[in-house]
């Protein structure tokens, strides 16, 4: 354990309300976003509340419902939080194994205790802890982030720790065998005292166990099904431990009296309605209890004492996994799938109040053309948001409720950022709407099958969309007619549509081949072959000025093409050996790479070309590639430090004269570093102006505003950094 000095500021002024400025990697202006939420916990007293997420900590208070701290943002990537009994102290937990413990009078780090030098398990995270009463040690349950499909005898444990005296070892550990899939174990619970834990390792049965010894001192017994999958999915232990409260995957709850292994309450409905998909129970300080019924659309607040429900309020597809009750029970804390955070309170009536969205898995970002606005899509959540650049602030968010938004086209943004297009939910119209006037332009009807992908020309003039097995249409956006239905490829799904970028043609990959057609008369230009690849197959970029196009496979060389001619016209491989004065780099990253080199081949995972240069730049693993897009031959590789080996987020200035790369998270060098790098290269000599140490996890989409002034980065971590480009160049 760790004893730390360095301070974190104390709680804000009211006033502060800027949080776009809060606790910035050096060189960043602003950042758009709070980042995504994990395990949330109420202060005991009920009126503030510790909302984990992947950039830090935030703690809001509920009685002004504004946020009031934010600190554990030097590694970020907190993912559950919990209060001493006293409000003394708050511990958090990270992604990397670590477990912290926090002054919450200065929110300064008072110790640590690395979960993952002590289990033995290169990742861990600790995923459920509690303060025993006297506030001096953890009971914690962690699980290995990388197990692999045989579980191995430590990757699940219950363990005790006195964090206050200076020790990493635990006073007390156990493993937890599982007959569940895979290993699973779940759920885990531990009584307030910390004696007793509960988890369940099989269906139908759920243990309790000595916390001391290890002792098994009661096997409950459940009939909800033979799949343990879908059996007992949360526990709760009642303040005296004579209880255990249990919820299945649905709408029933029932509970155990743990000395003599009967029902104390056979399984019982509540709710009222079969769209509760998981119930969390939870015992009050003075031993009601109370159940969260979370549903697709809403959730259902239940007292089992007096089998009533207390309340329901509507909520886009409510996460169990962030929702948490106060101590007393009278309130409720929950985050939804668009990010929204709502907190009920009980009375007369209840009250439903929000607090800021924490956006979720930002890819890609795009400036508008006069660098005012900038444009991000969540697409795991089906979102828009469009901000204001100057003003700081999100101005209108677009939320769609789609079955899968991860299917390629169900939200897709013109090229001038001003439309949007939608598919609907019963995947028979699609809706095409103006984010600067935030109307409706186009319903576009006649779609019998779910729309798989869609396309803006350039102008925003067309759509053009495909189904799995339709023919592919051609729609007029403003007047919403269809100008044009193309046949499709009888032996192969259509895999992507993309629009060249001046609009002349677009290009149609199959999963065996390559169409290209005239965007003029709507007529087929040339169709080749390509070798099928596996999902998600072939790969489609084009250059800047519109000539050529290229395809990537899974593995091996990209494919160059002549637009018009439909030929092709080069490869660009990356396992092409270069010679040594080419790379860029200092000698043990250049040895490493030449090593890797000669026995593995590698993958381009990115590529963009700058016209004013004629460059094109491949990210790949250890190195950027650096061709000339008409000879096609390496000009330079970039080779990338170690730890840094995955810059698969790549942008050009509008100038051409410098390249912005941003990396993936490397866990093999947690303790080396503590942040995603931006590089920003001068394509001329390789040499790296400068590096910015900007978001705690993967990088995964970079943005230049057209004036060049600023730099735009999206992460896996919910949040947008803006930072000045200003003092490092000027185009």
């Amino acid at each position: 354990m760790e004893n730390k000095t360095t301070s974190t500021p104390a709680l804000r002024p009211l006033d502060d309300t800027d949080v776009t400025t809060w606790k910035l990697p050096e060189g960043a202006i602003a950042r758009f976003g709070r980042g995504q939420i994990g395990k949330m916990a109420f202060s005991p007293d009920g009126t503030h509340l510790a909302v984990p997420t992947r950039i830090g900590c935030w703690l809001y208070d509920l009685d002004t419902m504004t946020h009031r701290a934010l600190w554990g943002t030097e590694r970020g990537m907190v993912r559950t939080a919990s209060f001493s009994d006293d409000a003394q102290w708050i511990a958090t937990s990270d992604w990397d194994g670590v477990v912290k413990i926090w002054d919450t009078q200065d929110l300064k780090c008072v110790a640590e205790i690395g979960v993952s030098e002590n289990s033995g398990v290169v990742r861990v995270s600790a995923s459920n802890f509690t303060f025993l009463p006297d506030g001096q040690h953890l009971a914690m349950y962690y699980v290995d982030l990388y197990s692999d499909q045989t579980p191995r005898l430590n990757d699940r444990q219950c363990s005790v720790y006195a964090w206050h005296p200076d020790t990493d070892i635990p006073i007390t550990s156990h493993t937890l065998k599982s007959e569940r899939v895979n290993g699973e174990v779940s759920p885990v619970v531990f009584s307030s005292d910390g004696t007793l834990f509960a988890y369940t390792p099989d269906a139908n049965i759920t243990s309790v166990i000595c916390m001391e010894t290890g002792e098994q001192i009661a096997e409950l017994h459940d009939d909800y099904t033979e799949k343990s999958a879908e059996g007992c999915y949360r526990l709760a232990f009642s303040p005296c431990g004579q209880y255990l409260a249990a919820c299945n995957k649905g709408n029933k709850v029932h509970v155990w009296n743990i000395q003599n292994g009967a029902l104390e309450m056979e399984p019982t409905n509540y709710g009222g309605d079969s769209y509760i998909k998981f119930g969390i129970p939870f015992y009050t300080t003075d031993g009601n209890l109370r159940v969260a019924g979370i549903g697709g659309i809403a959730v259902v607040l239940w007292d089992a004492m007096h089998q009533e429900t207390i309340d329901t309020f509507e909520s886009w597809n409510p996460s169990y996994m962030s929702a948490c009750f106060s101590a007393d029970g009278t309130r409720f804390a929950v985050a939804n799938g668009r990010g929204e955070l709502h907190i009920w309170t009980a009375g007369t009536p209840s009250t439903l109040e929000s607090l800021p969205v924490h956006h979720q898995n930002v890819n890609p970002v795009s400036f508008s053309n006069d660098s005012h606005k900038l444009v991000s899509n969540h697409k795991t959540r089906s979102a828009v948001c469009v901000w204001n650049v100057k003003r700081r602030q999100v101005e209108r968010t677009f939320h769609f409720q789609i079955r899968n938004p991860n299917v390629p086209g169900s939200i897709i943004l013109s090229n001038s950022l001003e439309l949007l297009a939608t598919t609907e939910e019963s995947k028979k119209s699609i809706k095409v709407l103006n984010l600067v006037s935030n109307t409706q332009v186009a319903e576009l009807t006649g779609n019998p099958a779910r729309v798989r992908n869609m396309v803006f020309s350039p102008t925003g003039e067309y759509l053009v969309t495909a189904g799995l097995r339709t023919p592919i249409k051609v729609w007029h956006v403003t007047s919403g007619a269809q100008v044009a239905e193309l046949p499709r490829n009888p032996s192969s799904h259509v895999s992507k549509i993309e629009f060249s970028p001046i609009g002349e043609y677009f290009v149609i990959i199959y999963g065996d081949s390559i169409a290209v057609w005239d965007a003029q008369q709507w007529e087929k230009h040339y169709q080749v072959p390509l070798t099928p690849q596996k999902p998600p197959g072939w790969k489609l970029d084009f250059d800047s000025n519109g000539k050529q196009f290229f395809t990537r496979p899974r593995r091996g060389a990209a494919i160059v093409w002549d637009f018009k001619r439909g030929e092709q016209v080069g490869l660009l491989d990356p396992d092409t050996v270069i010679e040594t004065s080419l790379y860029k780099g200092k000698q043990k990253d250049l040895q490493r790479a030449e090593e890797r080199q000669k026995k593995d081949p590698r993958l381009i995972r990115a590529l963009q070309t700058s016209s004013r240069h004629n460059i094109i730049a491949g990210g790949m693993w250890g190195e950027i590639r650096l061709w000339d897009a008409t000879t096609f031959k390496t000009r330079m590789a970039l080779i990338q430090p170690t730890g840094y080996q995955a810059p698969y987020a790549l942008a050009f200035s509008p100038c051409g004269n410098y390249l912005a790369s941003g990396s993936r998270w490397d866990p093999q060098w947690e303790k080396e570093q503590k942040k995603t790098s931006i590089r920003l290269w001068d394509v001329a000599t390789g040499e790296n102006v400068h590096t910015f140490w900007a978001h705690p996890t993967d990088i995964l989409s970079l943005a230049f505003s057209p004036d060049g002034e600023l730099l735009a980065s999206s992460s896996y971590d919910g949040t947008i950094l803006l930072w000045d480009m200003n003092p490092f160049f000027n185009c």
